[in-house]
């Protein structure tokens, strides 16, 4: 059975430019994979122009995208933007839409506390991923 193009990408949420991105290219550079970066804009209250941002508006995720770019050299990956109240949801729902066969994740830095109030989405993004769909947490 021929695989489909989903299978053979890559999800990575990133926030920033640091470790995970670098293994994510890595890892899409020495396995011929498509690599999918996305940023997620969490905020507990959304408005309708907050669903239908764009990430050329939002100035942090367009700086993360960029050095993506010049990172990714000629392997370019595609970039995915979501403002929503649930990172971990998004992530989910995203990594079933474009039929990943595996999802990155970076550990988070957040301390103990936060991580309790506010959830801590590696936890709920393992709960909630499809069987078929690898998560790699790097930390």
């Amino acid at each position: 059975m021929p695989a489909s193009l989903g299978a053979e990408s890559i999800l990575c949420a990133i926030r920033g430019t640091g470790r995970t991105l670098d293994f994510a290219l890595r890892e899409a550079r020495e396995t011929g994979r498509r690599l999918y970066l996305l940023f997620v804009r969490e905020q507990p209250f959304m408005t309708e122009q907050d669903a239908k941002r764009k990430w050329p508006e939002d100035a942090e995720a367009s700086a993360v995208f960029a050095e993506a770019k010049q990172k990714a050299a000629d392997r370019q990956p595609l970039f995915c933007y979501a403002v929503s109240p649930s990172a971990a949801e998004t992530i989910v729902d995203v990594a079933a839409t474009l039929g990943a066969s595996r999802v990155i994740l970076g550990a988070p830095r957040r301390p103990a506390l936060i991580n309790m109030l506010r959830g801590n989405v590696i936890r709920e993004v393992s709960n909630s991923l499809p069987e078929e769909i690898d998560l790699l947490v790097y930390a």
